[in-house]
């Protein structure tokens, strides 16, 4: 039984619809079902005036424990307050 399907191609700068050629393969699309992924945060909070900001010995410690620095808050530019917070996340 010939299925007709319909596809996207691009030509001459816009999309248009295209037939399925005859004798061409269905391909069915298969969902599977996965965990979502769980995670966990740590939060390295440094005051610049008390203490030094973490070099790239300790953030490297931190990457070879898994940590990947996802974001970046320096209150200095708020003009809210004068620390530093790194955040940092992993896969649990």
């Amino acid at each position: 039984m010939h299925m007709p399907r319909i596809g996207m191609g691009y030509l001459a700068g816009k999309m248009e619809k295209q037939e399925s050629q005859p004798g061409s393969v269905f391909i069915p699309m298969v969902y599977e079902q996965a965990q979502a992924a769980r995670w966990e945060y740590k939060i390295l909070t440094v005051d610049p005036a008390e203490e030094a900001l973490p070099d790239e010995v300790r953030l490297s410690e931190l990457g070879a424990e898994g940590w990947v620095m996802a974001g970046l808050l320096d209150e200095r530019s708020t003009g809210k307050g004068k620390k530093i917070h790194y955040y940092f996340l992993r896969q649990v």
